[in-house]
Formats: C-alpha cells, structure tokens, sequence
C-alpha cells in the first residue's frame, strides 16, 4: 500500500488487504456463521407488499442522467406501490437457485450482510413507524409504531430532509453472514454491498421521479438504538431518504 498514513482507517486497509501467500492459510479466528434472514417472533404485524410496481416515468439512461442527491421534498404521501417497487429494487428476490436466492443488488458471495428498514413517515396505506423488511415474504414488519422524525433527524446530524421525506431507509450489516467465508476482508465487502443496494435504490427513485439522498453522517449508536438492534452483531451502515420532489 502507497504512502504511510496512519490511524485506525489506515490500519484497517493494511489489515484487510489481500497478499497471494496468505490467502489460502488456514484462518486465525473462527468466526460462528449468521443466519441468511433476520426474524422477528411470530406475532410480529406484518404488511405484505404489493408486486403491481408503477411504471417508471424515465428509461434507464434517462434515470442515470437525472439522478441528483434530492432534499426537498414536498408535503405529500409516497404510494404504497412506489415502496414496493423500491424495495423490490434495492433488495429483492430475483431468482431462486439451488443453493441461493439471488437479489436485484449483487453481494460478496451471495451472503447479503445487509438488512433494511424503512422509517415511515408518509406513506399511503402505512402507518408511521419503524419498519423491517422482510425479503422472503416479500413484507414490512413493524418494530415500533408511531412518529420517529424527532430521533431520526438528532440521530442524522439534525439533517431536517430526514424528517420531511416520505420514508427514509436504514441500512445495517450483521457481519457474521460473512466473516466465517471473508474473514476481516468482510468489512470491506460489507461497504460495498451497501453501496450497491443505495445505488439501485437512487436509480429506482429516480425512475419513478422521486427524490432520494443517501446520508453517511450519522450518529451510529443513536440510530442502532432507534432500530432496537445489538451493535455487537449489527451495525448502522447507511441510510437515505426518499421524498416526493416537484
């Protein structure tokens, strides 16, 4: 690696690159294997998500041209069918293998370490509240009801867009779906595949002529505390907002 940088994020791309010697060493830690798929106990209110997406106002190149960082959002209600479609485009099921079931955005060894939420604030057809999404049944799934706006935004850096969006998606990693395989180079494969899901995601919005905007700057304890989730297993990664735009 160029240069002699130093510091903790230094020190992880040193400690995490890949040398030809060392690859196929037998590992130094043992990493126990998570599950494919996070569950919430049976009880759990469930919203089953509609698979009539709308149709996309802009084609693909079009999309790519007009795909902005989006803030301002009008005072209206997204449609049930515009998150759907979102979802479905940021992490959907697409095809059923044998041994995997593939999704709309790539990951490191099909292990997809990513989970999403969806804080609802106007959405038609969806109460307000903090949802997760639940990618085999194609489902919302209801971890707290009611308005979090207030400790979304403090949770974002008092970014106000995160409260006057119509629905804003969190992203978190649980790297036991992938340390066991990738070991520390994990991290780095953790990143990417929230990368990629954001992007589709954007695409989407921008494809249907919403507005979205991804946000890296955020308190991470304060939003693994609003989501209910343990920062020893799952970890804030990424959020970003979707709205209605002029």
């Amino acid at each position: 690696m160029n240069g002699s940088g130093s510091g903790i994020g230094f020190q992880y791309l040193r400690d995490t690159r890949y040398d030809r010697e060392e690859l196929g060493a037998a590992p130094r830690e043992y990493y126990p294997r998570s599950p494919l798929y996070k569950q919430y106990p049976p009880d759990t209110e469930r919203m089953a998500l509609p698979r009539d997406f709308p149709p996309a106002i802009r084609d693909f190149w079009q999309s790519v041209q007009q795909r902005r960082s989006r803030r301002d959002y009008l005072d209206a209600p997204l449609r049930l069918p515009e998150l759907a479609a979102l979802l479905w485009a940021s992490q959907g099921l697409t095809l059923a293998a044998p041994h995997h079931a593939f999704r709309a955005a790539p990951s490191a060894g099909a292990l997809y370490p990513v989970e999403t939420y969806v804080a609802v604030h106007r959405v038609e057809g969806v109460p307000p509240g903090l949802w997760h999404f639940n990618v085999p049944e194609f489902a919302l799934e209801l971890i707290a009801p009611g308005d979090v706006r207030r400790p979304l935004i403090a949770a974002g850096l008092n970014q106000q867009f995160l409260g006057t969006a119509g629905a804003v998606f969190l992203w978190t990693g649980i790297l036991g779906r992938s340390l066991w395989k990738y070991r520390q180079r994990a991290v780095r494969y953790l990143f990417l595949d929230a990368g990629h899901i954001c992007g589709q995601l954007h695409l989407a919005a921008s494809a249907l002529g919403l507005g979205c905007c991804p946000v890296a700057a955020f308190f991470d304890g304060e939003v693994e505390e609003l989501l209910q989730v343990n920062p020893a297993e799952e970890i804030a990664v990424y959020l970003a907002s979707v709205g209605r735009v002029a």
